[in-house]
């Protein structure tokens, strides 16, 4: 089974001058993880939650003594603030791992465990042409599993 078979052609995107607030309001508008980033047509990378989340996280210098800090709410709170007008470009996973529709789903869904990934975007001739998440691969492989009987 081929990618193209199961993959989503309903794509959210966003542009890497956007904020993280932008970013966060529009992911929870469409309830979906993450957003492919686009610019000037061409897909530079993608954004997730996760990564808006381990933005707001102290780095590995100074988890010393922001781990104290971060019992303080209000600490919490300005470090959220300052975040969410964080350009998307900071953040974002790059470079943009991306996969062609004809690949076969057994293959994407091993880029996507090597490269722990949960979403790929999906590029056919430069241009983006849908989305698979490894939810998808494996709500395909137990649809193709039910063929086998008790297994």
């Amino acid at each position: 089974m081929k990618i193209s078979d199961i993959m989503s052609k309903e794509v959210y995107t966003i542009s890497p001058e956007k904020t993280l607030k932008e970013t966060l309001e529009l992911l929870d508008k469409q309830r979906h993880n993450g957003l492919v980033v686009v610019a000037s047509g061409n897909v530079v990378g993608v954004i997730t939650k996760a990564d808006i989340f381990r933005a707001i996280l102290p780095t590995q210098a100074d988890i010393c003594e922001d781990e104290l800090l971060m019992k303080d709410l209000e600490y919490v709170e300005e470090r959220i603030f300052k975040c969410l007008g964080t350009k998307v470009e900071k953040i974002m996973g790059t470079p943009a791992i991306t996969i062609a529709s004809n690949l076969p789903m057994i293959k994407a869904g091993s880029i996507m465990v090597l490269r722990r990934i949960k979403q790929i975007p999906i590029v056919d001739d430069g241009a983006l042409v849908g989305i698979v998440t490894l939810s998808d691969i494996l709500s395909a492989f137990q649809k193709m599993s039910e063929g086998f009987g008790n297994l």
